[in-house]
């Protein structure tokens, strides 16, 4: 049996702080999808919040010369000095930078988006018409329209409208932890794609999550969520790792 917590190979590295209640929301999933019975059957997980990372909205969409991705790559390197066997990073947007991320990394760097395929996949919507809502960079990024092309899904992103008059306000409502007023905004963003004939509505920011609140059964019908898609993967992830140590 391994004692040393630093060495654990099932150690997970998270990059967040981007926003700070998103990782929160995250490591409250991550730790409600672990088999565990007891303290010690837990994942161990090593976390960097760093809500002064450079804006990633603006980096991208504005060719802000103040680009995020010293500060991220820095943040990676501490989780990797700190035994992280794995890392996920619980903010769509930044993947946005995720090649640069995951270069000569020798640890995997789990991807939020293959982690909503997988969950697309497993829920049986394959083929389906599938909505998007996010902050503006992550659809000017086409950070999930191509990779869902790519895997025969048929993206309908919500319209330039939607997002500017109702997702980012909610965004920008969820990051001021106002969340009861972020909800209808949000609310009515998912129902606008759902009347355009989408199936399931992607929520692409993990402030979104939040902001709607998976535990109800309407969005949990009717919602795809990433933060618990990514947990989902890193507890995957884990018990892999374990098995593989025989742990």
């Amino acid at each position: 049996m391994m004692n040393d917590a630093r060495a654990r190979p099932d150690k997970l590295g998270v990059l967040g702080g981007m926003g700070p209640l998103a990782t929160v929301d995250f490591l409250g999933k991550l730790i409600a999808l672990t088999p565990a019975l007891n303290d010690t059957d837990h994942i161990p997980v090593v976390v960097t919040s760093e809500p002064q990372i450079p804006t990633r909205v603006r980096g991208i969409s504005d060719n802000d010369p103040a680009s995020p991705l010293p500060a991220l790559l820095a943040r990676r390197d501490f989780l990797v000095g700190a035994g992280a066997g794995a890392i996920a990073m619980p903010c769509n947007t930044a993947h946005y930078w995720y090649k640069e991320l995951a270069k000569d990394l020798e640890i995997p760097f789990l991807h939020i988006v293959d982690a909503v395929i997988a969950a697309l996949v497993s829920g049986g919507h394959e083929g389906a018409k599938i909505g998007l809502i996010g902050t503006r960079a992550t659809v000017e990024g086409r950070l999930y329209e191509d990779p869902l092309t790519q895997h025969g899904f048929n993206c309908h992103v919500a319209d330039a409208a939607t997002t500017a008059n109702l997702v980012v306000p909610g965004i920008a409502l969820v990051k001021e932890y106002r969340v009861n007023e972020a909800k209808p905004l949000l609310r009515q963003a998912v129902e606008r794609l759902l009347d355009g004939g989408a199936k399931r509505v992607i929520l692409g920011c993990t402030e979104l999550p939040v902001g709607l609140d998976m535990d109800e059964p309407w969005v949990a019908d009717h919602c795809i969520d990433p933060t618990g898609a990514l947990a989902q993967a890193c507890v995957d992830w884990a018990m892999a790792a374990r098995q593989k140590a025989k742990l």
